[in-house]
């Protein structure tokens, strides 16, 4: 069973490229020259990007305290995703920057 807090991450990841594309394609809300839009996607990259290194942090941790073969197969199954989550979220910082340039400027 997946942890909560990559289970946490990995949706964080997911909605924060969800609106940062939508808002970068023009299809969510118009957000020009809205301050309160512009500091909500930052704090959410923010905040998804730390939680995806806790997430690995963690999923190192259960890896080394691994007993049976079976918590270690999915001790590192975990460690994939909390990679795929921080990977994501590398893609997003990058899609703030464009967000940052395009949209609140």
């Amino acid at each position: 069973m997946l942890s909560k807090l990559l289970i946490l991450a990995i949706i964080l990841a997911v909605v924060t490229y969800t609106v940062l594309l939508s808002s970068l394609a023009g299809t969510y809300l118009p957000s020009k020259g809205s301050l309160s839009l512009d500091v909500f996607m930052l704090s959410l990259a923010v905040v998804s990007f730390f939680t995806s290194f806790l997430a690995i942090k963690q999923t190192w941790y259960d890896v080394s305290t691994a007993y049976t073969d079976r918590e270690l197969i999915i001790g590192r199954l975990e460690r994939i995703l909390a990679f795929f989550a921080l990977g994501l979220n590398i893609v997003n910082i990058i899609l703030v920057f464009a967000y940052i340039l395009i949209v609140a400027i």
